[in-house]
């Protein structure tokens, strides 16, 4: 065959592959197809009432849905017509999501289109990156439906002075009950993100029904440049936390000298930015019925100092890496003989990552303190920072009796639990 043949024959050849592909696409959409009525037909589900297959569908729901095809809410989509119409005309299903940013361009269209399955339900939005303009775009539409907002920045095209919010407010946000504010120490550049505090606080003045609220390693707030210094009044307010635990503050609480909260329940600080004296201050201003603190890795606080902050409301004390030597046996002592001494509600203690030797006397203030506490007190807890730590046989041996009448009492150095 000459040259010109076999190129006539290859191109004839390769519009037989063309075609042949053709047919094994429109193949392969005939069997989805067919697939989807047969799973239709199966399914148990298409044929039980709608109230109990939509339940169903929202009790497999994550958490957090993330909008890909392999996870529910979207997954439903795949599998059958019967189960497509059910998740469009469920809109629990849709009222959460968790967004993992970058995303592809035009993903603000995917999030709108989900929003929009939710029809009036209250939502659940966690943003954890750097999103565009477009995205908070979509966001602001739906700021009246937003129950619970979580806003991660990443650092990533991100100014130094900048809106927490990253665009999506200011509100208002009438039913907000629930958000969480964080941020990376450092962009991509290495160097730190500043958040403008006025906008940090501002927040609080579009959240009328906010209860929870959570700022997380939003660093370095510049508190005493703020502009506008009036008290900020939240009465529904209830759990304020500066990290997301005692091990993990960040030093954001030097706002409490600006905010107002009567109704607060929990509250977890370090110290760093908030003197003793800023603490009790905010106490007494707000007289809350304080349940839960949480101090951690707070400057030199003598127990002199923090004692007025420990209101008698407290059931859960926190305290994280305290470097005043003194405080703890000075806790100890101060817990008293009686349940009606200091802290006469409290049900458990947890001192993390302690440096310091504790003289036995202290150890035996403590016994009496628990044991007068034995009827409402759980849970205590004392881990320390050195891999090395003896108590005396007779001392443990009066803290194993409390651990055999109920009492959780862990007291450890590395993994070792002494008790």
């Amino acid at each position: 065959m000459s040259a010109e043949e076999l190129r006539t024959a290859i191109e004839t050849v390769s519009l037989d592959i063309e075609r042949q592909k053709d047919v094994l696409k429109k193949l392969e959409t005939s069997k989805r197809f067919l697939q989807r009525r047969l799973n239709a037909v199966l399914d148990p589900v298409a044929r039980l009432p709608l109230e109990i297959s939509t339940e169903i569908f929202i009790q497999c729901l994550p958490p957090v849905p993330e909008p890909a095809s392999s996870h529910i809410p979207m997954l439903l989509l795949n599998v059958c017509n019967a189960w497509t119409e059910i998740a469009l005309s469920t809109p629990a299903l849709w009222s959460a999501i968790h967004v993992q940013f970058p995303r592809p361009e035009g993903f603000e269209n995917v999030l709108e289109k989900w929003l929009q399955r939710a029809c009036s339900q209250p939502l659940s939005i966690s943003l954890h990156g750097s999103f565009d303009d477009a995205v908070a775009a979509v966001l602001r539409r739906h700021t009246q439906q937003l129950k619970s907002l979580v806003i991660f920045h990443d650092g990533r095209d991100y100014c130094n002075i900048g809106d927490p919010l990253r665009g999506v407010g200011p509100g208002p946000f009438p039913l907000l009950e629930s958000l969480r504010i964080g941020a990376s120490w450092t962009n991509k550049d290495g160097e730190y993100i500043f958040f403008d505090p006025n906008r940090t606080l501002g927040v609080f003045h579009f959240t009328p029904n906010l209860v929870e609220c959570t700022f997380d390693k939003v660093t370095r707030l510049r508190y005493p440049d703020l502009i506008h210094r009036e008290q900020v009044i939240l009465p529904t307010l209830r759990r304020l936390r500066f990290g997301t635990s005692a091990e993990d503050l960040c030093s954001d609480d030097g706002m409490l000298r600006y905010l107002t909260l009567p109704g607060l329940q929990t509250l977890f600080l370090s110290m760093k930015d908030c003197s003793s004296d800023d603490l009790f201050s905010f106490l007494k201003r707000c007289t809350p019925p304080l349940q839960n603190l949480a101090i951690g890795d707070q400057r030199d606080v003598t127990f002199h100092q923090l004692e007025p902050c420990l209101l008698p409301t407290l059931i859960h004390l926190e305290l994280f890496n305290p470097p005043n030597p003194n405080l703890v046996p000075d806790l100890f002592a101060a817990l008293g003989p009686s349940a009606s001494s200091l802290l006469p509600h409290l049900q458990s203690l947890r001192i993390l990552y302690y440096w310091e030797v504790i003289p036995d006397s202290s150890w035996m203030a403590l016994h009496r303190a628990l044991s007068a506490r034995r009827s409402h007190f759980t849970h205590f807890t004392l881990k320390w920072a050195p891999q090395s730590l003896e108590i005396k046989a007779e001392i443990c041996s009066a803290f194993q009796q409390l651990v055999s009448d109920g009492m959780e009492i862990h007291i450890s150095a590395g993994r070792r639990n002494l008790i």
